[in-house]
């Protein structure tokens, strides 16, 4: 299956070698409407930087304040926008729009701490220090704005599908509004100081940081110092029904509300994304934002968190100006409209070679461009920029450019009034010069330099040049003529190796192949010399069970070594024998024993032990009966032979 599939894929570059077709050049925005409208839903996180007016001073005489900033938390935000953009220019990349947004952001206003004393009066005109502490100071906020973006927008098609784009520009905030619930309450504790003055029993406002011992104190913790088993809210809404404004843990009456900041402002919008083109007319957005947008308010002159029982004012009636940073995905649909520009194409690429190794015959020839036209061409040879090359198109869409050499036409785009296609790569083959074979003739004789080589394959007729070098010297470069059967020959070559060969013609080099050239020698004819085998007929005994040479063997032995010695091509044949007692294994390795026993003797005269071969034959090969002592005496033996020649 995989060959099957590799000679089709062969089969059809081969077939669009000298005729590729090519699709439009679909990353050209000219190619899109002018106008865009971008239609996106947004949503990610959300964060609000607050600056408030100071407003303890709208408390009469405040003291022992504690009040922390605002924050916001945990926000996030979405919305969606609609813009309308225009682009401009030949290539269509640069534009402008604008066009309506709306948010809405989520979080919680809050302030960590809250505490105040200052100076207040009840119904019966008394004066005193009203004390208010507020816990869990956190409202859940709901912003809702409106905004017209102004921007810059930039977009490129990368291919028929993919695209990038962005846009960045102003953001005109008209307003926002802040919803709010809130979860606050607060303890209220008042503490009355009374002077005589001129004999009459008098109120007045102790300011001190901590209150006389003096002091009527209606708060808490006085209350439970002296009833320290008492219900201080049960005594608090007794003191509260007299007239006097303590309680504790007061929840506000009204817990909802909103607050506007109604001041324009201008802000900053960034918004890149990725499209996904389904068509010329439509595309997909998948992108981020980021867009800054300051709100300015006038806070109220006389604020005041809260100014008695079940009264709330929110805390962003004292906020004077809002940095809200919003940035998150946007995911939307781009539309293009206006009038589309016909894509330029190029059905098609034919390519021709040059007619031979060298020459500047070749041409490429471009079809389906607009008739009758004014193109240029621009391409890389061999990864290198030549020359533009310009021309007019023919009647029959067909643009040839013509006296190229071989090689690789790359990165080929066409342009006629400032559009342009490009064109893939094409090649032309320079139809090489080669060498198909060749074959050599040696020397007749030594001395003789009538040796020659034959070059088959290279083009009748043609001048050939041939360097080589000989014996690793360059000699003088030999030329010649090729003849009509398409071959050269260089003759007058003595014995001797030729390197390096290269034949050239036109700057068209092809390569030999390395050679020597010898001088036949007779032959000479060694007779051959057969190995002549000695066998020593007095065979060495030994004892039952023993592979100990007896003295009276010596001789025998060193008769052996003499003729040896006397002949280094002999080689000593040991075999080691025993008789038939013991088991067959037990009497291998004994007759391998008295064999080297043999061999160890030799070898400790001198003989190389290299030249000596032992074999153990065990209870085979007997030369007498086993079965009677006199036999197994015999049996018990190892024979010599000495070969006088090379194994």
């Amino acid at each position: 299956m995989k060959k099957i599939l590799f000679i089709v894929l062969a089969g059809a570059l081969a077939q669009t070698a000298n005729a590729q077709k090519y699709s439009p050049d679909y990353t050209h925005d000219s190619l899109l409407g002018r106008w865009v409208i971008d239609i996106n839903v947004l949503g990610g996180m959300a964060n609000q930087n607050f600056s408030t007016a100071n407003s303890l001073m709208n408390n009469l005489n405040a003291v022992n304040a504690d009040v922390s900033s605002l924050k916001f938390r945990d926000g996030y935000s979405y919305g969606a926008d609609a813009q309308l953009g225009f682009f401009f220019g030949p290539k269509r990349h640069w534009g402008i729009g604008a066009g309506l947004m709306f948010m809405k952001e989520r979080g919680h206003a809050a302030m960590d701490n809250y505490s105040i004393a200052y100076q207040a009066t009840d119904g019966a005109g008394n004066i005193y220090r009203q004390q208010v502490t507020g816990h869990n100071i956190k409202e859940d906020m709901i912003a809702t704005n409106f905004n017209v973006p102004v921007v810059l927008k930039y977009k490129n098609r990368f291919s028929k599908h993919w695209g990038f784009t962005a846009d960045a520009g102003a953001l005109i905030n008209l307003e926002m509004k802040n919803s709010y619930t809130t979860h606050a309450n607060f303890d209220y504790e008042a503490i009355y100081k009374f002077e005589r003055v001129e004999g009459v029993l008098t109120s007045v406002y102790d300011n001190a940081a901590t209150p006389s011992v003096n002091d009527w104190l209606i708060t808490k913790a006085e209350f439970l110092r002296n009833n320290p088993n008492g219900d201080y809210q049960a005594y608090a809404n007794i003191k509260r029904s007299l007239g006097y404004s303590v309680g504790e843990a007061m929840p506000p009456t009204s817990k909802t509300g909103s607050t506007s900041y109604k001041q324009a402002s201008i802000g900053l919008l960034l918004q890149p994304s990725f499209n996904y083109f389904l068509s010329d007319y439509m595309a997909l957005n998948f992108g981020v934002y980021y867009m800054v947008k300051p709100f300015n308010n006038n806070a109220q002159s006389d604020y005041r968190l809260t100014s008695g029982i079940g009264t709330y004012n929110s805390l962003m009636s004292n906020v004077k100006s809002s940095t809200n940073q919003d940035y998150g995905i946007n995911i939307g649909l781009r539309i293009f409209m206006g009038k589309k520009c016909a894509p330029m194409t190029i059905s098609a690429i034919d390519a021709k070679s040059p007619t031979y190794c060298g020459l500047l015959d070749g041409s490429i020839s471009i079809h389906g461009l607009t008739p009758n036209q004014p193109a240029t061409v621009d391409y890389l040879l061999n990864s290198k920029q030549p020359t533009q090359f310009g021309g007019v198109v023919k009647a029959d869409s067909q643009l040839t450019i013509d006296n190229l050499g071989a090689g690789t036409y790359s990165d080929i785009v066409v342009t006629i009034k400032k559009k342009n296609v490009k064109g893939g790569s094409i090649s032309l083959k320079d139809p090489r010069m080669y060498i198909v074979s060749q074959s050599t003739v040696n020397p007749s004789a030594p001395g003789v330099c009538d040796g020659s080589v034959v070059f088959n394959g290279l083009r009748a007729g043609t001048i050939i040049n041939v360097n080589k070098k000989y014996n690793g010297t360059d000699q003088t470069v030999y030329t010649g003529t090729v003849s009509s059967d398409n071959s050269l020959t260089v003759s007058g070559l003595c014995e001797g190796k030729y390197s390096g060969v290269l034949a050239n013609n036109n700057n068209c080099v092809a390569n030999g192949n390395d050679f020597t050239l010898v001088t036949p020698t007779p032959v000479v004819v060694v007779p051959e010399r057969k190995p002549v085998v000695i066998d020593v007929i007095q065979p060495v005994q030994f004892d039952f069970d023993r592979s100990i040479i007896h003295a009276s063997d010596y001789n025998t032995l060193d008769e052996v070594y003499s003729k040896a010695m006397a002949d280094d091509k002999i080689i000593v044949k040991i075999d080691g024998y025993t008789c038939s007692i013991g088991t067959v294994n037990y009497n291998q390795r004994l007759s391998e024993k008295r064999a080297n026993a043999v061999k160890r003797y030799l070898v400790n005269k001198g003989l190389s032990e290299s030249r000596i071969r032992t074999y153990g034959h065990g209870e085979y090969e007997p030369i007498a009966t086993n079965k009677t002592k006199d036999g197994r005496r015999h049996n018990r033996r190892s024979g010599l032979k000495i070969t006088l020649a090379r194994e």
